[in-house]
């Protein structure tokens, strides 16, 4: 991926830090699992000098996005297989929680936001790996939207946390064509029943979304 490039995660609460900038660099896959994240080197390209990279690394190891060892430095982390599966039981627990007061609460300018970002999905084509990391970018800020207002932060701050482990697992694989279709369709049917404000039906649609998801990416997800 070349770095003009770079996407935002709308998931990345601390903009424009050093901590925000490395973040934003494994979640793009310029960065990948195993990669090693070597001081002076991050400072150069940050533009800034070592204490606060070294900072954002120990922010980044507390975080498990980061390992630290002794002989070989830093490195972005290498998820475990089994990591897909527990990020996406967590993610079929806390989703309905976030979205039940989402259906009640939204507005029809939210609805409409919503909207917009599933038709930049549909434009996408998918004709290298940034078009891959946009869309899944436009997946999360799909769902972000829908989730970050709620009362319960706590709520929201796991949830953030566990998708962003799944752009740090996936950054550097590629969607099927098949996927894509169908999560796209999971997306509209999402909104048509948002509209409706049919609780049940969005719980369920949801449910079925995550679902498909997390067998999608047990199966495809290469270590």
């Amino acid at each position: 991926m070349s770095e003009k490039h770079i996407l935002t995660s709308p998931l990345l609460t601390e903009q424009g830090t050093v901590y925000a900038n490395i973040l934003s660099d494994i979640t793009n896959a310029i960065f990948i699992s195993g990669d090693r994240l070597v001081t002076t080197k991050l400072a150069q390209r940050y533009n800034t000098s070592i204490n606060p990279i070294r900072e954002a690394l120990k922010q980044l190891q507390g975080e498990g996005f980061v390992h630290v060892a002794a002989n070989s430095g830093a490195r972005v982390a290498k998820f475990e297989a089994s990591t897909t599966r527990n990020v996406f039981e967590i993610l079929q627990l806390l989703d309905p929680y976030l979205m039940e007061w989402f259906v009640e609460e939204h507005s029809r300018e939210q609805r409409e936001d919503l909207f917009r970002i599933l038709r930049k999905m549909e434009d996408i084509e998918l004709v290298d790996q940034y078009a891959h990391v946009l869309y899944r970018h436009l997946d999360t800020e799909f769902h972000w939207l829908m989730y970050k207002d709620h009362y319960n932060k706590n709520a929201v701050e796991l949830w953030r946390r566990n998708r962003l482990i799944l752009h740090v697992m996936h950054g550097s694989l590629k969607l099927s064509a098949r996927r894509i279709e169908q999560s796209i369709s999971e997306h509209r049917a999402l909104l048509d029943l948002l509209e409706k404000r049919d609780l049940a039906g969005t719980l369920a649609m949801l449910k079925a979304h995550i679902t498909n998801s997390g067998r999608y990416w047990s199966r495809y997800q290469i270590r």
